[in-house]
């Protein structure tokens, strides 16, 4: 029997598990998806007029979104930081899809600095802490909405123009791959560049794929604040459903990530 529990807490799915929950996007990534799933549940019994049963995870709901506003204090500054050295490079070399989605991630980082900082406002509100009556309180959650529809706008408009351009590389790739073959080389040769172009190739799906992940999730997340704003008209059980969904996906990247560091640890 000690030696099953042993195994079971030395499990190495467990261990990547506690690595995840380890950091900071990682805890907010399981909160956010246990708050989501709440406010899904909350609004089924509300539905079926279990108004008790709906209160107990609209509670939950709170007491996490409360929890989550005070481990992002300090992630404007992240934010913040990631705009001005992505300001810093050099756009003339890029061409017009790659300028576009420099330009629109630069965007996006600002808007979401501008989204967590006044979502601590209202939560510094909520506490008491800043003196704010009801109004002002709501004015600061409707500039909080707006910040954070503009910075899921932009990564929409970045991902999309990057994969425009990676479609170009990629042809580019594809055309200097059919010149490569055409070229006499000795054996040695051909192999090393067969696996560099075979590493070039997975990079560029690995790209693709990344792109096409954070281009799902901004799809389906924008409409959280587009309703907040009243831009659309979405219940909370459509709303729960999409945040439960993209804080899996983004849960799931943060699991892919870890795994890999764990790989690279074991081979060095």
């Amino acid at each position: 029997m000690s030696n099953l529990a042993a195994n079971l807490i030395l499990h190495p799915k467990l261990s990547q598990t506690l690595a995840v929950l380890a950091t900071t996007i990682g805890r907010d990534k399981i909160y956010r998806l246990i708050q989501y799933l709440a406010r899904l549940i909350a609004w089924s019994y509300l539905r079926r007029g279990a108004v008790e049963a709906a209160d107990r995870w609209d509670g939950l709901k709170n007491g996490l979104a409360n929890g989550r506003r005070i481990m992002r204090i300090f992630r404007p500054a992240e934010f913040m930081q990631a705009a001005v050295r992505l300001s810093a490079r050099p756009i003339t070399s890029l061409s017009g899809p790659g300028q576009l989605a420099h330009v629109a991630q630069i965007g996006r980082q600002l808007g979401y600095a501008g989204f967590l900082t006044t979502d601590t406002l209202v939560w510094l509100g909520s506490i008491r802490f800043l003196r704010y009556d009801k109004q002002k309180i709501s004015r600061v959650q409707n500039i909080s909405m707006r910040f954070w529809l503009a910075g899921l706008f932009l990564s929409l408009v970045s991902s999309s123009a990057s994969l425009v351009k990676l479609r170009a590389d990629s042809r580019r790739f594809a055309l200097s791959l059919e010149m490569a073959r055409r070229e006499e080389k000795t054996p040695e040769d051909r192999v090393r560049e067969e696996e560099d172009r075979r590493e070039k190739g997975r990079g560029l799906l690995a790209q693709r794929q990344q792109l096409l992940s954070q281009l799902i999730m901004d799809s389906l997340d924008i409409w959280i604040p587009a309703t907040n704003l009243g831009y659309a008209h979405l219940n909370d059980g459509v709303l729960g459903l999409i945040g439960a969904t993209t804080s899996y996906m983004g849960l799931q990247t943060q699991w892919i990530k870890h795994s890999a560091a764990g790989v690279a640890r074991k081979s060095i």
